[in-house]
């Protein structure tokens, strides 16, 4: 495979995570809110305690969160929701656009809850997603391909919640499932390891219940850079016709580029 032309996928399938188009907590953090976690939610030991965390969770504004939470954790170095509160600060940075906040916010919330999903699955693609430009790249693809494992295990031991019928949890398990083996796509399509991606995407499509264009266009790509063209034209094809318009853009620009390697090459 001509190292140029990877290197142009893999900037397109980053690209896409750059285009806001894999949210991998949007779906579930709707559905659970932030608590979602195999264990007993925490709870406030005061009045004082719960009014601060209070403050956090209804604050307008991502800085006024950063804010607030260090206080919090200032106030309250105990208390059993400073994994929560840790967890509203990340979201904080990543509203942001800091990610090194967003970062250390994530990892200080997995230190109090190691397998809050809405935390692993918010770390995982932003690690994965930044770790190409910068020069511990290969300390963020193990990260990244590190919460990404722990969340797959997480959605495994994750309790049904009450109000959620069994055959909606399951769609959703299969969601959450499907965007953990994306991340994990992503992580080998930086290392080069193609084949690996290809499953990873693969998986990703098979899982979801309503597979999304940036999935086939991620796997198209993927293909494409193993040169596995008839698979690749197909899968891209697909990602053109499900969009949206940015994917779709994305799907046949690739798609024109082949054909005029094909044309050329005659």
């Amino acid at each position: 495979m001509d190292q140029s032309r990877f290197g142009t996928h893999l900037s397109q399938i980053i690209l896409v995570f750059l285009l806001g188009l894999m949210s991998p907590t949007t779906v579930f953090e709707a559905q659970f809110g932030p608590l979602l976690t195999p264990a007993q939610a925490p709870q406030a030991r005061s009045q004082q305690e719960l009014d601060a965390y209070l403050e956090i969770i209804t604050a307008p504004a991502a800085h006024e969160v950063v804010n607030k939470v260090d206080l919090f954790a200032s106030r309250f170095p105990k208390s059993e929701l400073l994994g929560i509160a840790y967890q509203y600060q990340m979201r904080a940075f990543e509203q942001l656009n800091d990610f090194d906040g967003m970062l250390t916010a994530g990892k200080k919330s997995l230190l109090s809850n190691p397998d809050n999903l809405n935390t692993l699955m918010t770390l995982a693609p932003a690690l994965a997603n930044h770790a190409s430009q910068r020069p511990d790249r290969a300390i963020l693809l193990a990260q990244a391909e590190e919460y990404a494992h722990r969340a797959l295990q997480g959605i495994e031991r994750t309790q049904i919640p009450r109000k959620i019928p069994l055959e909606h949890w399951e769609l959703e398990k299969r969601g959450m499932q499907g965007q953990a083996h994306e991340v994990l796509g992503v992580v080998a399509m930086q290392r080069g390891q193609l084949q690996t991606a290809i499953g990873e995407f693969e998986t990703a499509v098979h899982l979801s219940p309503h597979p999304k264009g940036v999935q086939f266009f991620r796997l198209g790509l993927a293909f494409a850079s193993a040169g596995e063209k008839s698979n690749a034209e197909k899968v891209l094809r697909r990602a053109a016709e499900l969009g949206p318009d940015p994917v779709r853009k994305l799907a046949l620009h690739e798609l024109k580029k082949m054909t005029d390697r094909e044309s050329a090459a005659k």
